[in-house]
């Protein structure tokens, strides 16, 4: 049985595939990177309590700010 980070490198593998297949331009991009956000939203309610799902929700939003402060200006 694969660990969970061996897990989840394959799980983003397989969605950068996707992301590069799809996206035909950089607002397409934009747009499948929101929808993957709120699938991602929805299988955390569905699987975690609401309190586990909220935190790592609120979790992964500073990620995202760490990850874009560079850009913003």
């Amino acid at each position: 049985m694969e660990n969970a980070e061996a897990k989840l490198a394959d799980f983003y593998e397989k969605l950068i595939i996707i992301a590069k297949k799809t996206g035909k331009t950089p607002e397409d991009s934009i747009l499948l990177a929101g929808a993957m956000m709120a699938c991602a939203k929805m299988i955390y309610y569905e699987h975690l309590s609401p309190q586990e799902a909220k935190d790592l929700e609120t979790h992964n939003s500073y990620d995202i700010l760490e990850l874009i402060k560079p850009t913003i200006h």
